[in-house]
């Protein structure tokens, strides 16, 4: 009689451990370190596998703004308790999703700025000649950038400049004897599509 109530209850769990396995699907999760990265950069891409498990195959896709499917971009391995991780450099606006056999993460969404580099070319008392020059993976030709003196007060418009074939402009602003700072500025609607706003170094004299 004993060894039948053992019997029973060894079954017993046996069956609530099916049951409970059966109410937690698999399941793979995506999460991003941060939103918006500058053209160039990259930004790092984590999960974890419902099993919890090392040396289980996640698959990431990626899909362009203007992009119709996603494609897949790596493969990577889970390690200790299930985690992964992947590098990502999204040239453009990106959404991301990790799949494991059969299941999909949620998407995740990654803005990209363009990349904005604004470099001292010539100096006078009173004036400054700078070169702007605007990165992507695409041209940005006759597109307008801002430039910006930055004061106490708050950033104040000086210039608007439109980019050349190369996506580069040379201008000539006028500077105040000492502690000047200033920066270029393309906004959204410049920047699109498949960009958002982004922002040059700031320069800045003795």
């Amino acid at each position: 009689m004993r060894r039948m109530l053992l019997l029973a209850a060894a079954l017993m769990a046996f069956v609530l451990v099916g049951i409970a396995s059966a109410a937690k699907p698999q399941t793979v999760t995506i999460s991003v370190a941060r939103p918006t990265v500058v053209y160039g950069d990259s930004v790092k891409l984590t999960g974890t596998v419902s099993n919890r498990q090392a040396s289980e195959h996640v698959a990431v896709l990626g899909h362009q703004y203007d992009a119709t499917t996603f494609t897949q971009v790596d493969m990577v391995t889970t390690m200790a308790k299930g985690a992964w991780s992947y590098m990502a450099s999204p040239q453009i606006q990106t959404s991301y999703l990790a799949r494991w056999d059969a299941v999909t993460s949620q998407i995740v969404d990654v803005k990209v700025r363009p990349r904005i580099r604004l470099s001292l070319v010539s100096r006078t008392a009173t004036r400054g000649t700078f070169s702007v020059a605007v990165s992507g993976n695409r041209p940005f030709t006759g597109k307008r950038v801002l430039i910006e003196r930055l004061t106490a007060s708050g950033p104040t418009t000086v210039k608007s400049v439109k980019l050349s074939a190369a996506s580069s402009a040379t201008l000539t602003i006028r500077l105040p004897s000492h502690r000047a700072r200033v920066r270029v500025v393309m906004s959204s609607s410049q920047a699109a599509p498949g960009y958002i706003a982004g922002y040059s170094n700031v320069w800045k004299s003795s």
